[in-house]
C-alpha cells in the first residue's frame, strides 16, 4: 500500500496546506473523541463524581505527551529537510533516532506515572470525595502511556513525510474500538472510571502498532533499511538540539494548566466537573490551532530544505489566517450552543448546577480564543525556520510564568472560577501578540539571507 503525500514545496499555497492539514484536524478530532468519550458515557452512568475524577487529572496526561510531541516536532524539523532534499540516507537516520527516543522514554514515563500516582494525587489536591476513583484511572493511563508516546511519534514522523491521511483512518479505527470499550467495561459492566482507562489504553495500543507497520512500509527499503539499531550520534544529538526547547515548550501548557488545575481542585466537585465539561466542548478550538502549528513547522521546513525562500513567509501568514478564522467560527458556535452541548455530558439532578457553570465559563473564553491560534500558528513557522529555543522562551514568559504568577498572586485576592478564566484570557492575549511580533522579525531575517 503506498503513501499519498501532500507536497509542500509546490502548487497554491493555501490548497496545499488544506490538504496537508485536514487529515491532521480529523486525526486530532478522532483522538480528543478518546478523552470525549470517555467523559460522555462516564457522566452518565456514574454522574458527577466520577467526571470530576478523570477531569481531575487530565493536565497531568499532557507532561509526557506534549513533552513527547516537542521531540516529534524536532525530528520533524530534520524528517523534512531530508524529505524536502530527497536524501534517503539522512531520512532514515532521522527516523531511527526518533523512534529510539520514544521506545526509551516512553517506558520511563511509563513507569513513572505509575510509581508516582499517589503523590500526584496529593499535589493536584484531589478531594476525599473522587479520590480512589481517580487514582485507579491514573494508574491504569500511566499503565498504557508507553503506547501513546510511541504513536505520537510515529505518526508525526509520517506527517513530516507528508503523509496524514493513513494515521487518520488507523485513528478512525482505534476511535472505534475505544466507543465500543467504553460501552461494554463502563455501561454493561459497570467498571466505571476504570473501564474508561482500560478502554483507552487498549485502542492506544491497536494505534501505535498500526502506524508503526504504515511507517515501516511507507520508507524506502522498509524500517530496517540501514540499521534501525544504530543510530547516528550526530543525528540523535541534531533532533534533541532541536527537538529539546519544543518539548520544554510544550509542557509549559500542562505545567501551568496544572497548577490553575489544582486551584480549581479545591473549589468542589461540581466546579470540576463544569470546567472538565467546557474543556471538552472547545476541543475544536484547540485541534484547529495545535494541527496548524505543526503543520506550518512541516510546510517552512520542507521548503527551506526545497529552498522554495518565497513561499515561507507568504504560506506561513495564508495558514495562520485560515486558523484564525476557523477558530472565530466556532467560538461563534459554542457561545450560543454551550447550553445544549453541555446537556450530552450530564443529566437529571447534577445538570442543574453544572450546566449554568459551564455556560457562564464558556462564555467569557468565546471572544478571545482566536488569540490562540495567532500562537501556535506562528510559533510553528518560527520553529520551521530552525529556531526552537526563542519560542520556548516565549511561552515560558506569556504561558506558564504569567498564569502561575497570576494563580498565585491575583487569584487569592479574588477566588473565584471567574478569576481562572480571566487568567486563561489574559495568557492567549499575551501569547498571540508576542508569537506574531516573533514571526515578523524572523521571517524579515529569513528573507534577508536568502537574498
Amino acid at each position: 500500500m503506498s503513501a499519498k503525500r501532500t507536497d509542500l514545496t509546490s502548487g497554491k499555497i493555501g490548497t496545499a496546506i488544506l490538504a496537508f492539514i485536514l487529515p491532521m484536524m480529523l486525526g486530532s478530532l478522532i483522538q480528543q473523541l478518546y478523552t470525549m468519550t470517555d467523559s460522555v458515557i462516564v457522566g452518565q452512568f456514574t454522574g458527577k463524581v466520577g467526571l470530576a475524577a478523570i477531569n481531575a487529572v487530565a493536565t497531568l496526561f499532557k507532561f509526557p505527551l506534549n513533552f513527547m510531541n516537542g521531540l516529534a516536532a524536532g525530528a520533524t524539523i530534520l524528517i523534512s529537510n531530508a524529505y524536502g532534499a530527497k536524501d534517503q540516507r539522512d531520512l532514515h537516520h532521522a527516523v531511527h533516532a526518533a523512534l529510539a527516543v520514544a521506545a526509551v522514554l516512553g517506558v520511563i514515563f511509563t513507569a513513572g506515572g505509575v510509581l508516582l500516582t499517589p503523590w500526584l494525587m496529593r499535589v493536584m489536591s484531589i478531594p476525599e470525595e473522587i479520590l480512589a476513583p481517580t487514582a485507579t484511572y491514573c494508574r491504569i493511563f500511566f499503565g498504557g502511556l508507553w503506547s501513546m508516546v510511541l504513536y505520537n511519534m510515529t505518526a508525526g514522523v509520517l506527517r513530516a513525510m507528508g503523509d496524514t491521511r493513513r494515521p487518520l483512518y488507523v485513528l478512525i479505527l482505534c476511535c472505534a474500538v475505544n466507543i465500543v470499550g467504553d460501552l461494554l467495561l463502563v455501561g454493561v459492566f459497570r467498571l466505571g472510571v476504570a473501564g474508561a482507562a482500560w478502554a483507552t489504553v487498549a485502542a492506544q495500543i491497536i494505534s501505535a502498532a498500526a502506524v508503526l507497520f504504515l511507517l515501516h512500509r511507507s520508507m524506502e527499503g522498509g524500517l530496517f533499511g540501514g540499521s534501525l539499531f544504530r543510530v547516528p550520534r550526530q543525528k540523535l544529538g541534531a533532533m534533541m538540539k532541536k527537538g529539546f526547547p519544543l518539548a520544554i515548550q510544550s509542557i509549559l501548557f500542562p505545567i501551568a494548566n496544572s497548577i490553575i488545575q489544582a486551584s480549581v481542585n479545591t473549589m468542589g466537585t461540581d466546579a470540576i466537573a463544569a470546567w472538565g465539561i467546557q474543556g471538552k466542548l472547545d476541543l475544536l478550538i484547540w485541534l484547529v490551532a495545535d494541527s496548524m502549528s505543526p503543520a506550518l513547522t512541516t510546510y517552512t521546513a520542507q521548503n527551506i530544505g526545497a529552498r522554495q525562500w518565497g513561499r515561507v513567509k507568504k504560506g506561513a501568514v495564508i495558514g495562520t489566517l485560515m486558523s484564525a478564522v476557523t477558530v472565530a467560527f466556532i467560538s461563534l458556535i459554542l457561545y450560543f450552543g454551550v447550553g445544549l452541548f453541555a446537556g450530552w455530558f450530564i443529566s437529571g439532578e447534577d445538570a442543574k448546577s453544572i450546566i449554568p457553570l459551564v455556560m457562564r465559563y464558556m462564555r467569557m473564553m468565546c471572544p478571545f480564543y482566536f488569540f490562540y491560534s495567532f500562537a501556535e500558528g506562528f510559533t510553528g513557522a518560527c520553529c520551521g525556520m530552525g529556531d526552537t529555543v526563542k519560542p520556548m522562551i516565549v511561552s515560558l514568559t506569556t504561558i506558564c510564568l504569567l498564569r502561575v504568577l497570576s494563580i498565585w498572586f491575583i487569584l487569592p485576592r479574588f477566588g473565584t472560577m471567574e478569576c481562572i478564566v480571566w487568567i486563561y484570557i489574559a495568557s492567549w492575549i499575551a501569547a498571540g501578540t508576542a508569537f506574531t511580533v516573533m514571526f515578523i522579525l524572523r521571517s524579515r531575517r529569513l528573507m534577508k539571507r536568502a537574498e
